[in-house]
């Protein structure tokens, strides 16, 4: 199944008070879950909060059905929803030590 990033832009503060929010008390991680399906689910999240944005890792069959989970979570804005591909840094440095001998 394809990884997905998606950006969302978030204030500061909101970020803040989700953080200090365990998981299984915080009602938008408990909304966004239900939302999700074997189509797109999210897996994790990475909050930047100085550039404040939310940096999600999604796995889903398309784009466009992360948007349709998204659609629902109307509170939550979303900058960007782009393909990827992820590099795990000890099998990249294992393919470079390949290419030079």
């Amino acid at each position: 199944m394809p990884k997905f990033l998606v950006i969302h832009p978030m204030p500061k503060k909101v970020m803040e008070a989700n953080l200090t929010m365990p998981p299984e008390e915080n009602k938008l991680i408990i909304e966004l879950r239900s939302q999700c399906s074997s189509d797109a689910y999210w897996i994790r999240s990475w909050n930047v909060p100085e550039l404040e944005k939310v940096f999600c890792e999604w796995n889903a069959k398309d784009a466009e059905s992360i948007r349709d989970v998204l659609e629902n979570a109307e509170w939550l804005e979303t900058e960007g929803i782009y393909e990827m591909t992820i590099v795990e840094a000890e099998s990249f440095r294992e393919k470079v030590q390949e290419l030079i001998v």
